[in-house]
């Protein structure tokens, strides 16, 4: 169990480290271009991720997933990985662009023909780095993803600015996508040193598809149900309508996806090397998902509590209807790592057919929920996202009971200290801000004080998670003194 921990603990590290470094400068970038654009321009994009995003996944087809999970590959397999996914990828991106005139006259938005004819390059650079992002996360080095993945946003992130300060508008969104997708995939390539020395197999691809396809289907469960959101205010409602909705998504997706992506590209391998043993894998399940919520909760609810000086004061005045949005969103995040980490046990076991019905069932509940909302506002397809979660982490957590014997209840009463920590900060947070006069300062001064009162009260509490993390801490120092 130890050397697990260890093994987990340096991914975790250089995992941190790559996802801050990177979303730290994406949103650096999207703060500087929120000023430059208008809402918009944000929103034309967001139209267009509807798409890319789903022609991201069927490029993918679950491959990555299936190579991370197998822990062993051959040439050939990933070879043909490789192979297909490039195909599929430049196939895809032909259909987007001979699409680019119907997706125009859906959202009748005529500047979106040629944002998506130049767009579409996206899918086959996708495919280029998806072998050898897929073998450097399985030999959990994220050494390498962090230098790779920082270079790309530093490059795509100044390309933007430029392109805004001169005046190119949403041009600007759209080559920051390109070139930090074309950066990335050349340094991928050239850190993980992979090449695709072997041949194509048919055995290697159904093998592979074979749990491979259900993430496929999973994924794009999940990318309807959160790009449904983007399609349905763009039909009914505005661009500049979706541009607020797009940022307060973005932003409450920022802290979202820094745990995102450090628990499901850790908890994926470093689950599946000792899913063979129940015990072990239930109790690092039960630690990572403790220290995730101890971190995570008062994050994100702190968010929601702060959010309309918080869009003023990032972003400026004239985007403060995001700031409701935000709220809503902010609070339908707190229970993200809870989904991440069960899916990533249920996954590590193999059971990629169980994570279809997961998926399946879950976001049915979701679709329907943001379609029954849709008429009324973005607003109320916001509180429809929040209430889908709680629907959710019972669907998910119903089956981590049923392989590992740790379901809803036993996680959620895990949680519950770090829940009354959080409601307690929240508190002094929101009392500051009500009597405080409204301005950057008192915002600090409530965000400051809530910290205090969150830590000092777990540390006086002895809370379980701090400990677990304190040890974790000092773990990742030797780690990353080692590897220097």
């Amino acid at each position: 169990m130890r050397n697990i921990n260890e093994r987990a603990a340096h991914a975790a590290w250089w995992s941190t480290l790559e996802i801050l470094a990177r979303y730290g400068v994406q949103f650096v970038v999207m703060v500087v271009l929120a000023r430059l654009l208008n809402p918009t321009d944000f929103g034309l994009i967001a139209m267009l991720l509807v798409f890319t995003s789903v022609g991201t996944l069927l490029v993918d087809s679950g491959f990555g997933a299936a190579l991370i999970q197998g822990q062993q590959t051959t040439t050939d397999d990933e070879t043909t990985v490789f192979i297909f996914t490039m195909v599929i990828g430049i196939v895809t991106a032909v259909v987007l662009a001979l699409s680019a005139p119907a997706i125009a006259a859906f959202f009748h938005q005529a500047k979106l023909i040629d944002l998506t004819r130049v767009m579409a390059v996206v899918l086959p650079l996708g495919a280029f780095a998806a072998v050898p992002d897929a073998l450097l996360t399985m030999r959990l080095n994220f050494k390498a993803r962090a230098r790779a993945e920082v270079i790309a946003s530093l490059c795509s992130g100044t390309v933007a600015v430029v392109m805004a300060l001169r005046g190119f508008g949403v041009w600007s969104l759209a080559w920051q996508g390109i070139v930090s997708l074309g950066v990335r995939g050349l340094l991928l390539w050239f850190y993980s040193g992979w090449r695709p020395r072997g041949r194509y197999r048919g055995a290697s691809f159904h093998r592979l598809f074979g749990f491979g396809g259900y993430m496929l289907l999973t994924g794009l469960l999940n990318a309807v149900a959160v790009r449904l959101q983007s399609l349905l205010i763009g039909k009914l409602f505005d661009a500049r309508t979706l541009g607020f909705y797009t940022l307060a998504q973005n932003t409450q997706q920022a802290p979202a996806s820094l745990i995102d992506g450090i628990l499901k590209r850790v908890g994926l391998p470093v689950f599946s090397t000792i899913a063979a043993d129940k015990a072990k894998l239930r109790s690092a399940f039960r630690s990572s998902l403790r220290m995730a919520m101890f971190l995570f909760v008062p994050c994100m609810v702190g968010m929601a509590v702060v959010a309309k000086p918080l869009i003023t004061l990032v972003y400026g005045a004239r985007w403060a209807p995001a700031a409701p949005i935000l709220s809503i969103l902010a609070l339908s995040g707190v229970l993200w790592p809870i989904h991440i980490l069960n899916l990533a046990a249920i996954g590590a076991q193999g059971k990629s057919n169980l994570l279809l019905r997961v998926e399946v069932i879950k976001q049915l509940i979701g679709i329907l929920l943001i379609l029954a909302a849709a008429h009324w506002s973005p607003l109320a397809i916001a509180g429809a996202v929040l209430v889908s979660g709680f629907f959710g982490v019972a669907i998910n957590a119903y089956y981590s009971k049923k392989l590992l014997g740790y379901g809803a209840l036993a996680q959620l009463r895990d949680q519950s200290a770090t829940c009354a920590l959080s409601l307690a900060a929240a508190i002094v947070g929101w009392v500051i801000l009500h009597w405080a006069p409204p301005g950057p300062v008192s915002m600090l001064g409530a965000v400051a004080a809530a910290a205090f009162v969150y830590g000092g009260l777990a540390m006086l509490t002895r809370n379980a998670a701090l400990s677990n993390l304190l040890t974790l801490l000092r773990s990742l120092r030797v780690k990353s003194d080692t590897s220097i």
